[in-house]
């Protein structure tokens, strides 16, 4: 049993110190596992690591603007420059649901940067985006 517990506390304190969220919980850095339908670059101060925080609020289109029906928190991810986080079609159709045509992602760091997406849809799931990538400054 002494073996056993010396075994899940190594466990435990391996998994505190890695850092598995790698992107919020709609995307990831690099590649997603299902369709991919949106990338974002991050830019960051002097290129350095910041704690992001990021919101979703998700709406409909109306003449042009984004009219907000639900808000999601998607968590805190550490950016540098250069890091691209991609949206996964399948991920973010089980946090937000369907029936939404647009959404914009509040990026909070020391300030907030925001960017608007339409989004696509098949009917069942979100295809993609407009526009298809986009660059955040992050501040």
């Amino acid at each position: 049993m002494n073996l056993l517990i010396k075994w899940t506390f190594l466990f435990a304190a391996l998994m505190i110190a890695v850092n598995s969220s790698h992107g919020w919980s709609i995307g990831s850095k690099g590649r997603v596992d299902g369709p991919s339908i949106h990338s974002t670059y991050f830019l960051t101060p002097e290129n350095a690591r910041h704690e992001v925080h990021a919101q979703v609020y998700a709406g409909t289109l109306v003449n042009g603007s984004c009219v907000y029906n639900a808000a999601y928190d998607l968590g805190t991810e550490t950016i540098k420059t250069g890091d691209v986080i991609d949206i996964d079609a399948f991920r973010l159709k089980s946090i937000i649901g369907t029936g939404y045509t647009c959404m914009t992602i509040f990026y909070t760091s020391k300030q907030v940067v925001m960017e608007t997406i339409q989004l696509n849809t098949d009917g069942i799931n979100y295809t993609t985006t407009i526009p298809a990538t986009s660059e955040v400054n992050v501040l």
